[in-house]
C-alpha cells in the first residue's frame, strides 16, 4: 500500500472501500464490465491493492458477493408473516424476485459460480442466512422439516421452492417482461401487476 492510501484509510477501510467501489461498478456497468483496476480506481488506491488484499478478481467479487447477501437478508427479513403458509412462501418469493429485479448486476454476480468462490465460509454462511426465512416458509407450505445449516442434504421442495422465483427473476432480467408490456418499465410493471398472481398459481392457498 502506498504512503497515499495509509493516509486515506484506517484499519479495515480500505478493504470495504474496494468492495463498495466493486459493487458501484457492477450495479453500473454489470459483471461484465468489472476489472480490478477499474475497482481500484474507483476506491481511490494503487491497481495492485485490489489483488494484495482479496487474493485476486475471484476474491474480491466473493466478498462482493457475501455483501449482496447481506442485503438480501435485510429484505427478505423485514417482509410480514401472516402464518398462513402459502403467503408467507409467496411474499418471500415476491421479494426475492423484486430484490434481483432492482439489483440486476448484482444478482447475476451471486449467480456466477464461475466468478465466486461458493466454498468460501463466510459466502456459505450469507447465503443461508439470507435465504433462512424463504426455506422456513416452503418448509411450512410443503410439510417438510426447515433446512438445518449443519445438514448438507439436498431438499427437493427447496430446490423447488427456489427454482420457481429464481427463474422468474432471470426471465424479467432477460427482458421478457417486455414482450407483455409496452411500458417506460416493463420489468417493474411486471412486477407490480402480474407476479403475484404467477405465484398464487404456483402456490395456491391450501385447504384446511
Amino acid at each position: 500500500m502506498s504512503m497515499v492510501e495509509r493516509d486515506n484509510y484506517h484499519h479495515g477501510d480500505l478493504k470495504m472501500a474496494l468492495i463498495m467501489a466493486s459493487e458501484a461498478l457492477i450495479r453500473e456497468d454489470g459483471v461484465e464490465g468489472f476489472t480490478l483496476r477499474k475497482a481500484a480506481r474507483r476506491a481511490g488506491v494503487s491497481p495492485g491493492a485490489p489483488s494484495h488484499h482479496f487474493d485476486g478478481t475471484k476474491g474480491l467479487l466473493t466478498a462482493v458477493a457475501i455483501r449482496v447477501f447481506e442485503q438480501l437478508y435485510t429484505e427478505l427479513s423485514i417482509l410480514p408473516s401472516c402464518g398462513v403458509a402459502a403467503v408467507d412462501l409467496r411474499t418471500q418469493a415476491e421479494g426475492y424476485v423484486t430484490f434481483a429485479v432492482r439489483n440486476a448486476g448484482l444478482f447475476r454476480l451471486i449467480c456466477r459460480v464461475d466468478l465466486i468462490d461458493c466454498k468460501n465460509p463466510d459466502f456459505i454462511r450469507a447465503s443461508y442466512d439470507a435465504l433462512k426465512r424463504y426455506g422456513n416458509a416452503a418448509a411450512a407450505y410443503f410439510r417438510q422439516e426447515p433446512p438445518d445449516p449443519s445438514n448438507h442434504v439436498f431438499r427437493p421442495y427447496l430446490a423447488s421452492a427456489l427454482a420457481i422465483a429464481h427463474g422468474l427473476a432471470h426471465m424479467i432480467l432477460e427482458g421478457r417482461a417486455a414482450l407483455l408490456f409496452d411500458t417506460a418499465d416493463p420489468s417493474q410493471t411486471f412486477v407490480e401487476t402480474t407476479l403475484p398472481a404467477v405465484l398464487l398459481a404456483a402456490w395456491p392457498d391450501q385447504s384446511a
